[in-house]
């Protein structure tokens, strides 16, 4: 028995860590606030699938905790709370959960990354890019591509190697989408020639039957920032449960502007571009002037709503990309809205925008609203407030970053 004396002593250190880890838990776990949505007026049905995903922070610059959390309509849910593995590799989104639920031997070994995943009635799409990483550079970039036929239960997966990938510096996916039985990848990719960078925007088509990439294109290729300039093309947010024939992107360039107090960064140009997956068509958006100086917020796949601050309160503006016409604009009632904070969330589904206020402390309200996009009218209100709040408090704050509807 004494050859399996190590082994043993192994195992104990590794129950008796586990075991202080639960008891720390346990113990701690009481230190942080409980967080619910407060419901003000309408029905409270209409936030049951919703949930949003925060950081809390406590205490002043100096002596601070944080921890990461998730509040729906039955209240909170702290990550320390959590067992040790979902605390070292992180928790899953709603939809990655549900996804891993569902679909438990497709998602085996499946990333976490939402933009990655493409769902319809027949089909479930995973796309990655897997590379080697030296100390100076990536190397050997290859797609991982997985695809669940649900009519048969067949998966196909296929690893395929990136093309020209001996310029790439760096390659992350943007979406996947699937139109007419070919996978679409859109990615952004690092571009290195000659000493010099590039972001590009490219659209790598694959036939699902056999692997192969069919096409390869470049929407936009843009510099790096030279000196005060800079340029920039981002994918506008879209549901990513949502099968899309369109993308939407907006494209600025601007100017950086050194300042004494607080450096200033100027727009010079800002404009969408549009483009069909199924046809390939590219379209720039002409946008009237009283939608250029407003924040491009969501695409739901047919209609871009635009936001911008007006005596606190949210004024969202439609604006379809069939006719390029302007819908009514509604108005969502927001407490503390300013511009001078995080802009809203938004987020579209059906016929229902989902708002909510990114910041909560002492100072500001976390507002959440539920509105119905064809009609303006508004079907929830509430706030996000801490449940059985102290009598006096130290500074803190909660930062929401992800907005999801299951």
């Amino acid at each position: 028995m004494r050859k399996y004396w190590k082994s043993t002593a192994i195992i104990t250190v590794i129950v008796l860590s586990i075991g202080a880890f639960y008891v720390n838990s346990a113990m701690s776990a009481t230190q942080y606030p409980a967080f619910v949505i407060k419901k003000q007026s309408g029905n409270v049905e209409e936030i049951k699938s919703l949930v949003l995903e925060g950081g809390y922070y406590e205490g002043n610059s100096l002596n601070y905790t944080y921890t990461h959390l998730k509040i729906n309509s039955d209240g909170s849910e702290y990550r320390e709370g959590s067992s040790l593995i979902e605390q070292l590799i992180g928790q899953p989104s709603p939809f990655i959960k549900e996804m891993q639920e569902t679909y438990r031997d497709f998602m085996r070994g499946k990333g976490q990354n939402i933009d990655s995943f493409f769902e319809n009635d027949q089909f479930l799409a995973y796309a990655d890019v897997k590379y080697k990483f030296n100390v100076s550079e990536s190397s050997d970039f290859k797609f991982a591509i997985s695809i669940f036929d649900k009519d048969n239960g067949n998966t196909a997966s296929y690893n395929i190697k990136v093309p020209d990938s001996s310029v790439v510096d760096h390659i992350f996916v943007e979406d996947v989408q699937m139109v007419d039985n070919e996978l679409k990848m859109i990615t952004s990719n690092t571009i290195r020639e000659n000493d010099k960078y590039y972001n590009d925007k490219h659209i790598y088509t694959i036939n699902v039957s056999n692997g192969k990439i069919i096409s390869n294109e470049v929407i936009f290729s843009i510099p790096d920032s030279q000196e005060e300039l800079q340029s920039d093309a981002q994918l506008i947010q879209t549901d990513p449960k949502q099968a899309n024939e369109h993308l939407v992107f907006l494209k600025t360039e601007s100017k950086f502007i050194p300042q004494e107090e607080s450096d200033r960064i100027d727009v010079l140009s800002k404009k969408l571009v549009s483009y069909n997956l199924k046809t390939k068509e590219i379209n720039t958006i002409e946008l009237s002037e009283n939608l250029k100086d407003k924040q491009v917020s969501f695409f739901d796949g047919s209609t871009i709503y635009f936001t911008e601050f007006s005596e606190q309160k949210l004024v969202v503006t439609p604006l379809s990309i069939e006719n390029n016409q302007a819908g009514s604009e509604f108005t969502i009632q927001l407490s503390n809205a300013s511009s001078n904070e995080e802009p809203p969330i938004i987020i579209v589904k059906g016929s229902k925008l989902y708002a909510i206020n990114q910041i909560l402390n002492l100072k500001t309200k976390a507002s959440v609203a539920v509105v119905n996009v064809k009609t303006g009218e508004t079907l929830y209100e509430g706030e996000v407030v801490r449940k059985n709040t102290p009598e006096s408090m130290e500074e803190f704050e909660l930062f929401i970053y992800q907005m999801s509807v299951k």
